[in-house]
């Protein structure tokens, strides 16, 4: 009975972490997308597309891992998380955690709130190395932006006020863009969710999880985002189908480089919070010098938005680590 039951809450931590971080990343990494392609093509194409390089990616990684659903990020030498013997109903929290403070509009790392509570021993390095990710993605975004990128942006601008058609080659690109950032994302965020589950996985269970998460990506798609989706409001451009494709690629190719750094998992959030930043700074500094202004001003001033930014992501860190901490007792 104790074993059905941990079984379980088990599965009720896995679908419940499932929803909690879809809802959640929906803003890093679907949220572009979701915003430029709103009115443009039909949502059940959307939940085609993405469910197929969901698809693609889980099972590429179950396959050439040996069974492993979160391509080894688990087994980190040094940095082990391990999967409890018996599974309880405070396994539960974490999830459930997320979906509020999701509700609230806080950029929130998952992997803060649930990796630590299963191996808190580990959360010190996690923050630090998610914190130089926020910091590298920053620096990367303010040089590429600051150096050549705010002209396209200013032409984005300038072709939107005098309501020029975009090219239909945009959208393909803005689909490849976002097929990429979503396959690196899932590679390095999978970990968030099959912490719950058995490090190694046979077919059939595989499959089901897979169609899980394909469910919640149409859920996603069906209601649009989500409240965190308003953090993209306040960013310049960052609904169009052209800045949408570049932020993607900058995206995903900053988490292509931490995974080439370290297999250890880290905060895309952060990530995400850093490049918006770095790319905001740069924007509204040469929209100040030009002689037409093109960056979003809604917000209030730069400091005041990377500050809204930032002040609800430390409070969801603050919150997650008292939250682990304080499960610790109990597990």
């Amino acid at each position: 009975m104790e074993l059905i039951l941990s079984k379980s809450w088990m599965i009720a931590g896995f679908t419940l972490s499932l929803l909690s971080i879809i809802r959640n990343d929906s803003l890093q990494t679907l949220g572009p997308y979701l915003q430029a392609n709103q009115g443009h093509v039909p949502k059940w194409c959307q939940m085609i597309f993405l469910c197929t390089v969901s698809v693609v990616v889980l099972m590429l990684g179950w396959s050439v891992n040996g069974g492993d659903p979160a391509w080894g990020r688990l087994n980190v030498p040094g940095h082990v998380f391990t999967q409890p013997a018996i599974f309880t109903w405070v396994y539960l929290i974490p999830p459930l955690a997320m979906l509020l403070l999701t509700q609230w509009g806080a950029p929130l790392s998952t992997s803060f709130l649930v990796l630590s509570t299963f191996e808190f021993t580990n959360s010190s390095s996690l923050i630090k190395v998610s914190l130089l990710g926020y910091l590298i993605a920053f620096l990367i975004a303010m040089i590429i932006y600051g150096l050549g990128l705010w002209l396209v942006e200013r032409w984005i601008f300038i072709t939107n006020q005098s309501a020029q058609s975009v090219s239909p080659v945009w959208l393909i690109a803005q689909w490849l863009a976002t097929a990429f950032l979503w396959g690196i994302w899932l590679v390095q965020d999978l970990a968030n969710v099959f912490i719950f589950l058995p490090r190694q996985l046979e077919l059939l269970p595989m499959l089901m999880c897979t169609v899980l998460l394909c469910l919640g990506l149409c859920w996603l798609i069906s209601v649009g985002g989500g409240p965190i989706q308003g953090i993209l409001h306040t960013k310049t451009n960052a609904s169009d189908l052209r800045s949408a494709t570049v932020i993607d690629l900058l995206f995903g190719s900053c988490l292509v480089g931490s995974a080439l750094l370290t297999s250890f998992p880290l905060s895309t959030t952060w990530v995400f919070l850093g490049l918006l930043g770095g790319r905001e700074g740069a924007l509204r500094f040469h929209s100040h010098r030009s002689c037409q202004p093109f960056a979003l001003q809604d917000g209030g001033p730069w400091s005041r938005v990377i500050g809204a930014d930032l002040s609800k992501a430390s409070v969801a860190l603050i919150v997650s680590m008292l939250i682990a901490s304080g499960l610790q007792p109990l597990l």
